[in-house]
């Protein structure tokens, strides 16, 4: 189940307990595997136990296919491992299966749709009063107050440690440390450039691993097109001697020097372009032309979309562009014959 705010889409997890009625619910940005179990775990909390059985409509993140026979994602069969309970998945099309949770959709969307929020933590907060007021309820069915018959269901102890809830995704750091997720770019030391790795994508946070060694930890972003960069990641790592050094040195400063540097970069990096071979090129400009020059025209580039060294050094160097004039593949377009005439020729033409 999903909603479109202005502030962006959110998914809820609802979770209620049969015998008491009991609901717990949240939205989340994403209704990726890290939040549905996220939502488990926090629901499991606040009810200080876990039920022996849980009925689950067929969600890909609980059943991935059912026939010839039933198929569980195994990391959520791992998942119900840990906390010991059975999964029922409901039969498609069965609605009376799953009556309850229906109701709590129906009572979800009645809370949203007159309400406007200027953020997901907004709806939580205002949601979370909400749901309070629900549970403190006489249900029309049991007679009592869900808040207090949760005290008469059976559920099972916690375990001690929490299952960790994460999703894991494949990664390649680039030349220059970022690794992708989610359309954004996150950094790790410049010592594991080019090397492949995992993500751990948790609901606030996203862990790299190397190696089996966490290299890196970000603050998840939820935005596009995003660089999330720790500062300490671009303080090289490597030997002096080696011959990466310097160049990753120079993309370093570049990207240090003005944001439109920095824009210009990136940017061509997304178009294919070497991003250090691109720094190396802008740092030699630099050292025939005023930095303020070189600036002046990295911003006329990324005014203009183009993201390429080549135009930058027209800019600044046009006599070194005219002296390397573009070649035809056809070198008979460059020989010109020429016949020589007399006067009397062009008499003619009168």
């Amino acid at each position: 189940m999903q909603w479109s705010f202005p502030f962006g889409t959110v998914y809820g997890f609802a979770f209620i307990l049969s015998y008491s009625r009991y609901l717990y619910a949240r939205f989340y940005p994403k209704a990726s595997m890290e939040f549905f179990l996220d939502g488990h775990i926090s629901a499991l909390k606040e009810i200080s136990g876990c039920p022996r059985r849980m009925r689950y409509d067929n969600l890909k993140s609980v059943v991935l296919k059912r026939k010839p026979e039933i198929t569980y994602n195994t990391q959520f069969l791992d998942f119900a491992r840990h906390y010991g309970f059975a999964i029922h998945a409901c039969n498609p099309g069965k609605g009376n299966e799953k009556g309850r949770v229906e109701r709590v959709i129906r009572d979800m969307e009645e809370f949203i749709k007159p309400e406007k929020f200027s953020s997901i933590d907004d709806l939580n907060r205002r949601f979370s009063v909400w749901r309070a007021e629900r549970n403190r309820r006489i249900h029309r069915t049991t007679g009592k107050k869900p808040i207090d018959a949760i005290s008469e269901e059976r559920l099972k102890t916690l375990p001690a440690i929490p299952y960790k809830a994460y999703r894991c995704i494949p990664a390649h750091v680039t030349k220059t440390g970022f690794v992708d997720f989610e359309t954004n770019r996150y950094s790790v030391p410049s010592s594991f450039s080019q090397m492949t790795g995992t993500i751990l994508a948790y609901p606030e946070h996203i862990e790299i691993v190397i190696k089996d060694k966490r290299v890196a930890s970000h603050k998840r972003s939820f935005g596009r097109q995003e660089k999330i960069e720790n500062p300490s990641h671009r303080e090289r790592i490597l030997d002096r001697t080696n011959p990466e050094f310097k160049q990753k040195r120079i993309y370093q400063l570049m990207m240090g020097m003005d944001e439109s540097i920095r824009q210009f970069l990136n940017r061509a990096e997304e178009e294919g372009e070497d991003i250090l071979a691109a720094s190396h090129t802008l740092f030699r400009l630099i050292r025939t032309n005023a930095k303020e020059s070189l600036v002046s025209a990295v911003r006329e580039a990324v005014s203009g979309k183009i993201y390429k060294t080549s135009y930058i050094l027209s800019l600044l160097q046009p006599e070194e562009t005219m002296n390397n004039p573009v070649q035809p593949q056809n070198q008979g377009l460059l020989t010109i014959n020429y016949e020589g005439r007399e006067l009397s020729d062009y008499d003619k033409l009168i």
